[in-house]
């Protein structure tokens, strides 16, 4: 498995030779990085000028999601219409310079606003959030051209049917969804209006109506939302749209025609820069207040989306205010606890590497937390996280490192700064020492670390903390990366504590552990391996599935069944996530030939 590390944008790319396009891209990208050396001003005006949002960390993207202000820094439907704008005030200047009766002034307006909106869209690569925008705006300009009546209903169900005439594939884009259903909620609040209000209040009822509006998406999409996001944007998107962005015109023209940028320009860029980014910041700190839940059924999304229907209504329309009664009722998910005596385990589908969720009456455990890559990607926040917020886990009693290799705990330190756990077990000096001897009982089920005996010298793989789960009827050991040598280590000191109902494959099924000495001495009714589908190492390796096999032990592998769930009451269960949940994509062969 590959991860892209860098793309360097040169003018003497050879892609860049034969297209002036991104030759334009490149050229601005290599002037951009001249006259602004701070990194953060760098990324941002990357962004706005040329759709390059590679330069934003981490960090940068998770300041955008929490403050709501992810929007505007891509190119979408308020830069296109801004640049639009400025087209169509370019064209009345035109007309006015040269007055002719051949193309009236509407028509020059609108060639000029769409003329220059392409030109942007180009520069910024043509990114779908781009295209859509752009589509709707081509669309509304053939409205006006043809000289037909421009309902905001036409004008968005075209725009709908075009982007997916080129790309029916954008319906499984969340960013398809959530651009066209924004635009909806503003034509619900705003359309066929009978009493004009003036603009400031108009723009402050357009934030809270696209909280209320795309509070189910949101959810279903992030899990979250920023319940300040309105507030924030009513100063944000003004300073974008009337300042920032006719700045970065302003200095995509001069670059492009002149090659230099005035100082003037170059100040008022930076400090315009460093004040929108210093108040995000700023708003992320005083007015950081998220709603999170997870709609992890389909009738909360159901439920919520009616209830928003009802509330975006014309006022007309009497008894509107039940649509917060809705709403209510769409948050109310308790979440079944196991009952004493009785545990869950949670196998994450975290590709290759592992992560485990272990949950009694009242406390919960991570056993390892996947992998971190040096682009920021983790899964932490990308599986571990949501799976725990589903679970409407807040805090952590207990997370467990097994060892030090990035698939099992890369991605801690984004863990921990998520979610604050009482205590790490691991092999590091900062964790509390994950040695063979100890134990705890947690409502009723007994957990006993069985390996390693200490941690002088670190042994890697073979150091992995071996930890076994007893509920009432059922029995879990987490084996971690152990090889073949500790594996017969455990068959000769501790016999009768590796017997285990359910067997986590050691080593995500590699060639040097899953001895059959050992799969005999745990004698497990079930096997669970976490591996990743297409992984570089081929694990699980044939010769062990068929071990396995042989002994007549059922395995199952999160590459093939997704999330994995282990209940051990009333009686042992497995759930498979992709059996619970089946897609048509996944299906290995279909049941009619010829489908």
């Amino acid at each position: 498995i590959g991860t892209i590390k860098n793309i360097t944008t040169s003018p003497t790319n050879q892609a860049a030779k034969y297209n002036h396009t991104l030759l334009w891209r490149a050229q601005l990208s290599e002037q951009i990085d001249s006259y602004f050396k701070q990194p953060e001003v760098n990324s941002l005006i990357h962004a706005l000028s040329i759709g390059d949002k590679s330069r934003f960390d981490q960090q940068d993207f998770s300041l955008f999601q929490k403050t709501g202000t992810a929007h505007l820094i891509a190119i979408s439907g308020l830069h296109i219409g801004m640049v639009a704008l400025v087209g169509w005030l370019l064209g009345k200047m035109l007309f006015t310079l040269y007055p002719q009766q051949r193309i009236p002034r509407p028509v020059i307006q609108v060639i000029c606003g769409v003329v220059l909106a392409v030109l942007y869209a180009s520069l910024a690569g043509f990114a779908v959030s781009t295209q859509r925008a752009l589509i709707m705006l081509i669309i509304y300009a053939w409205f006006l051209l043809s000289r037909r009546s421009k309902y905001a209903w036409d004008v968005w169900s075209l725009s709908l049917l075009l982007v997916l005439i080129l790309d029916p594939l954008n319906v499984l884009d969340a960013g398809f969804w959530l651009s066209f259903s924004a635009v909806a909620v503003l034509i619900m609040m705003f359309n066929d209006q009978s009493k004009k209000s003036p603009k400031i209040i108009d723009f402050i009822k357009m934030q809270w109506a696209l909280l209320i509006g795309m509070l189910p998406l949101s959810l279903w999409v992030f899990s979250r939302v920023n319940l300040f996001a309105p507030l924030i944007n009513m100063v944000m998107i003004p300073l974008m749209t009337f300042i920032l962005v006719p700045l970065i015109l302003m200095m995509i023209l001069s670059l492009s025609l002149f090659g230099n940028l005035p100082n003037f320009l170059v100040t008022s860029i930076s400090s315009m820069s460093g004040m929108f980014l210093y108040l995000l910041q700023l708003f992320d700190q005083l007015l950081h207040w998220p709603f999170e839940i997870n709609l992890s059924h389909f009738w909360q999304l159901l439920l919520l989306s009616f209830g928003v229907l009802v509330l975006l209504l014309p006022k007309a329309i009497p008894q509107r205010s039940w649509g917060w009664v809705l709403l209510f009722l769409a948050f109310i998910n308790p979440i079944k606890k196991p009952p004493e005596n009785h545990f869950e385990a949670y196998f994450i589908d975290v590709g290759q590497g592992l992560a485990v969720l272990i949950k009694t009456n009242k406390h919960s455990m991570l056993y390892d937390t996947g992998a971190a890559f040096e682009s920021g990607f983790n899964m932490a926040d990308a599986a571990v996280l949501p799976v725990l917020q589903q679970q409407q886990i807040g805090t952590l009693d207990a997370l467990v490192l097994s060892h030090q290799d990035n698939d099992h705990a890369g991605a801690a330190d984004f863990l921990t700064a998520a979610i604050s756990p009482h205590i790490t077990w691991g092999t590091e000096p900062q964790h509390q020492p994950c040695v063979a001897g100890q134990e705890w009982q947690w409502d009723g089920v007994k957990f006993t670390i069985l390996s390693p005996y200490n941690l002088q010298p670190y042994l890697k793989n073979n150091s992995s903390c071996v930890i076994k789960i007893e509920s009432q009827n059922t029995s879990l050991l987490l084996t971690g990366d152990i090889e073949s040598p500790v594996e017969y280590r455990l068959t000769q000191a501790a016999p009768n504590d590796i017997q285990a109902d359910v067997l986590l494959v050691p080593h995500h099924g590699s060639k040097t552990s899953s001895s059959q000495s050992f799969i005999a001495h745990v004698n497990p009714v079930f096997a669970i391996n976490s591996s990743g589908q297409y992984n570089a190492f081929g694990h699980p390796a044939p010769a062990i599935k068929a071990r396995y096999h042989d002994l007549n032990i059922p395995i199952f592998d999160t590459q093939s069944s997704g999330l994995i769930q282990l209940l051990s009451y009333p009686e042992l269960t497995i759930q498979q996530s992709r059996t619970l949940h089946p897609k048509i994509w996944r299906k290995k062969s279909l049941d009619k030939p010829g489908f």
